[in-house]
This record gives C-alpha cells, structure tokens and sequence, in this order.
C-alpha cells in the first residue's frame, strides 16, 4: 500500500470514529421527552387542586358515586358523558346533570350540595 491510500484510510477512520463519538455525545445530552417537564406539569394547575380537595370531601365523594353509577366517566366530555364537566360541575353549579341534551336526575341530597359548594368555593 501506498502513503496515499494510508493516509486516506486514517482520514476515514478519523472522521467514522468522530461522527460516531458525535452522535454518542448528542444522544447524552438531548433530554428524552418523557424527562422534559413544563411548567404546567410541575406545577398543578387550580383546577386539578381543586378536584383534589373536591374528591376527599365525603359530600362531593357521594356525589362523585352517585354521577359514577349513572355511567358518567372521567374524560368522556366530548361525548356528553363526562363525570366533571357533564355530571359533577352542573349538580354542585345549581343546575343538573344532562347527557345528549336532556337533563338526568342525579339522586343527592341538598345538604351534600350544599356542603361540597361550600368545600369547591374555599378552594378556588
């Protein structure tokens, strides 16, 4: 072999080891999605401390039950059936439940409605 295809050889070998040694150092320093956390994920938003308080109160938990046993589920707002935004929020807000349109009676008692507006209220 000549100096020519020697050197030609070490140059490749230089820039395949350098591009790999790149690609390793960008790979360490790119967070993974899953790692990256924005601000409305470390800090919780009132809405989502407020369902928390919501939730351990036992007047809002039977309301919860009683929408949960009419088949309302969390998340489903879009198809009219969600437990919050569809059940929950109009029994507490003064109003009632509905689902395609039409009011649904949610059995609770006033006093539990009372008592969980009064728990919501306190924590917004």
């Amino acid at each position: 072999m000549g100096r020519r295809m020697t050197s030609r050889l070490v140059i490749s070998g230089v820039f395949v080891v350098s591009l790999i040694i790149g690609v390793d150092v960008a790979a360490q320093t790119v967070p993974h999605p899953s790692t990256i956390r924005t601000s409305a994920q470390t800090q919780p938003s009132r809405a989502g401390q407020n369902r928390a308080a919501v939730e351990h109160n036992p007047a809002c938990e039977r309301i919860i039950s009683e929408c949960r046993k009419l088949g309302f589920i969390p998340g489903q707002w879009k198809k009219d059936n969600g437990l919050w935004k569809d059940c929950f929020d109009p029994v507490v807000g003064g109003g009632g439940a509905t689902r395609d349109g039409k009011p649904i009676s949610v059995p609770v008692s006033p006093g539990d409605v009372e008592a969980c507006r009064a728990v919501e209220s306190h924590h917004r």
